[in-house]
């Protein structure tokens, strides 16, 4: 088994306890906001550390898709988040499971998002393809998170 890591960055003007809660805390209730086709529900659990989350979501191109997750850990004084990819998303004949981490940091009146994704695959690296268009993905939606909580300052404040 290997593990291919990629790690993308996107510089907000939000401050981290904000993008926080609106990125991991409050997600379920925020992400329906900015995508009213975004579908988040606790599947085992109380939305904690050990829960089962089931998130679907559209991609362009194709039809809604469905990602299970685990929550690994969620610590709300360090803006730290980690999942488990269980069911669906990335995972393929190749991709075993993917291990995401979101780490928020303070940066003057903003904040530095970093999400680190650790795909571990059966073979060889992970489709550098596929890393890339997550990680296109991904700074899409903190993008637009940023750009609702900016036209928005009394949410998730």
């Amino acid at each position: 088994m290997g593990v291919t890591t990629a790690t993308h960055e996107f510089k907000s003007s939000i401050p981290a306890p904000r993008m926080f809660k609106a990125l991991v805390q409050d997600s379920a209730n925020f992400f329906p906001k900015i995508m009213p086709q975004f579908k988040s529900e606790v599947v085992q659990g109380d939305g904690g550390v050990g829960s089962i989350l089931k998130t679907c979501y559209p991609e362009e191109g194709t039809q809604v898709k469905t990602v299970k997750h685990k929550v690994e850990a969620k610590d709300p004084a360090s803006y730290y988040a980690k999942y488990t990819v269980i069911e669906g998303g990335p995972l393929s004949d190749n991709v075993e499971s993917v291990v995401n981490e979101v780490k928020i940091e303070p940066a003057g009146d903003g904040s530095i998002v970093r999400a680190t994704n650790h795909y571990h695959t059966k073979g060889g690296a992970a489709d550098k393809a596929m890393i890339d268009a997550i990680g296109e993905k991904t700074l899409s939606m903190y993008k637009l998170v940023q750009d609702y909580l900016l036209a928005n300052p009394g949410v998730c404040v």
